[in-house]
């Protein structure tokens, strides 16, 4: 295991990945990678027609980019259901 990737505290089949995260505006995709992984590097698009599309994960991310406040893409934040 590294600082990247690790086992939970508590055990149990929860891994805590550090991910790095960040916005390509002419591909409208969300690009992740491991740092010093080598070998982890993806992208989640908004569309789910594409390949690599998954709306639900690519709001979260863009959301989680926006508090973070590096740039991220925009979203109908009229849309989000608050947590329960």
């Amino acid at each position: 295991m590294t600082d990247d990737i690790c086992k939970s505290e508590k055990g149990g089949q929860t891994a805590y990945l550090r991910i790095g995260a960040w916005y390509d505006s002419e591909q409208d995709s969300i690009h992740l990678t491991l740092p010093r992984s080598g070998w982890f590097h993806t992208t989640v698009r908004r569309d789910a027609k594409s390949k690599r599309g998954h709306p639900n994960l690519f709001e979260k991310l863009a959301r989680a980019m926006e508090i973070a406040g590096v740039p991220a893409p925009m979203i109908d934040k009229d849309d989000e259901k608050p947590s329960s």
